[in-house]
């Protein structure tokens, strides 16, 4: 039931929008309706795991991104690499993205949220995280220029956030927003936790694309809410086995509701990102949701995981 009235909510807030886009044909001209950059969080792979998986989720998710001929940006969590006899081999993972073209970003070193962790602290870590993606990118010639919070967490109050934000900028950094929050992280570790039962894994992945179809459609409602428009997506995905085998069927899902994808800079083109923005506490959220509550309009709950996925993860 909750399902259906986010999807009727969604519908009565797109009829303010233009009439709805079609799948980009292959080969079209023209400027495409709806626009999205894929950001993909916690580099090397997310929630540690053994070397070998991460060679093997690097490799593949590479490879779907490749297929799905899709500009991605990863962030990196520097605190990954450093296992005794492993750097080596954890860098190298880093530097076949880089290879591939993709643009790496800092997401810290040890992962830790602004709401509880002291300033000076999460500066501190920022910094540490820093230096081997830094120099990776050096080596093509590009730079470290963006940086995303770990659980989209800006601050435990306004001047907390505006302090780091501030300081961010003097450090050359552009803060990476999120218009597509989302629980895929939820439906990656019932992946994880189903290894080896091929058909459980797959009804996992059906269930993981027919989720973000829904957040699309919540998040485009609520873009169209706002702006009168939908302006350029930001997606949140995890460095993770769910992606590794799926990303490539994702990016069709989303180019059959008419997206054509974009690189991070290109998006944050968009006028909308430089909306005010004065949310601040605990939850990490879409910046669709906080510029809603910036300006004081009412939010409808977001889309939540399958019960059942939510069951396999519980445990």
């Amino acid at each position: 039931m909750m399902r259906l009235l986010l999807l009727a909510f969604a519908l009565v807030a797109t009829a303010a929008c233009a009439q709805e886009p079609v799948a980009v044909e292959e080969g079209a001209t023209g400027t495409p309706a709806r626009t999205m950059a894929i950001t993909i969080d916690d580099l090397p792979v997310g929630r540690g795991h053994s070397l070998a998986h991460q060679q093997r989720v690097t490799r593949d998710l590479l490879a779907q991104i490749a297929s799905a001929d899709v500009p991605v940006i990863g962030f990196v969590n520097e605190g990954k690499l450093h296992v005794d006899d492993q750097r080596d081999a954890r860098v190298d993972l880093l530097r076949q993205w880089v290879a591939a073209g993709h643009p790496l970003g800092n997401h810290t070193y040890g992962h830790p949220s602004l709401f509880n962790t002291p300033l000076a602290d999460y500066q501190a870590d920022v910094i540490r995280g820093e230096p081997i993606t830094r120099a990776l990118l050096a080596e093509r010639g590009d730079s470290l220029r963006y940086f995303r919070h770990p659980y989209l967490n800006t601050g435990p109050d306004l001047a907390t956030k505006q302090a780091v934000e501030s300081w961010l900028g003097g450090r050359g950094y552009t803060i990476a927003p999120v218009t597509h929050d989302n629980a895929e992280y939820l439906y990656a570790l019932a992946y994880d936790e189903a290894a080896g039962d091929d058909s459980l894994r797959a009804r996992i992945a059906d269930a993981y694309l027919d989720y973000m179809d829904e957040t699309a459609v919540y998040y485009e409602a609520l873009s169209c809410q706002l702006f009168g428009r939908e302006i350029a997506g930001i997606l949140l995905l995890h460095a993770n086995a769910l992606n590794a085998d799926h990303l490539g069927r994702l990016a069709a899902r989303f180019r059959a509701r008419g997206y054509a994808f974009t690189t991070l800079d290109e998006a944050l083109e968009d006028p909308a990102y430089a909306s005010e923005d004065t949310y601040a506490g605990r939850a990490g959220m879409s910046w669709l949701q906080r510029w809603a509550i910036t300006r004081g309009v009412g939010l409808t709950p977001e889309p939540t995981p399958h019960d059942w996925i939510l069951a396999l993860t519980s445990s």
